[in-house]
């Protein structure tokens, strides 16, 4: 069974889908209300999380974020059509985030290290601009916003957000999440020895 219908039909997967929901809206919403931007760009921190969570929490994070962001704009007040791409993003970027890193650091032990970082920092980069350019993309083609600006916004917000604090949080977390197994994911389970459903 694919690991993100697993998520759905494991109890440890639902926990770990709700968590990332919860925690994402409660960062998106406060900056979705005042509007705050610079030079025509929104601020959007919550962003760091997608890659981060990704990595940790693999399915279920990308479970998790997409309906985060829903919630997010629906009761942030940014609710559009375009949330539904956004739902399809917030899904990829953590997935895609999960599968590239550990494509990464393959063979390799995952701690706090220049190698770790390096493999978080390509993979944010990588994952964050692809799916920004299939964002704007979507609001191109289904919505006829100018592509270019909406690239330029979309990959300044995101990519330093995912490039800045995103390593920064990760650094700080990912140790204790390895030791106490605050981990979920197939990748994390076959590196541990577990079964995986």
């Amino acid at each position: 069974m694919h690991e993100l219908v697993t998520a759905w039909t494991d109890r440890d997967g639902r926990i770990w889908i709700g968590a990332t929901a919860l925690f994402y809206v409660l960062v998106l919403i406060p900056f979705n209300y005042p509007g705050i931007d610079i030079f025509g760009i929104s601020l959007r921190p919550a962003a760091f999380m997608l890659v981060t969570l990704g990595v940790l929490f693999g399915p279920a994070a990308a479970w998790g974020l997409g309906i985060g962001n829903i919630a997010g704009d629906f009761f942030g007040g940014s609710w559009s059509a375009m949330s539904i791409f956004g739902f399809l993003i917030n899904v990829l970027i953590p997935y895609l985030s999960y599968r590239l890193f550990f494509h990464l650091v393959k063979g390799r032990a995952i701690r706090r290290d220049y190698r770790t970082i390096v493999c978080f920092l390509a993979t944010s980069l990588i994952v964050v601009s692809s799916c920004m350019v299939l964002l704007a993309a979507c609001g191109t083609v289904f919505f006829d916003r100018p592509f270019m600006s909406k690239v330029s916004s979309y990959l300044g917000n995101n990519l330093f957000w995912a490039m800045v604090v995103g390593p920064a949080f990760f650094w700080l977390v990912v140790d204790a999440a390895l030791r106490n197994k605050l981990v979920y994911g197939r990748e994390w389970a076959e590196r541990n020895g577990e079964s995986w459903s």
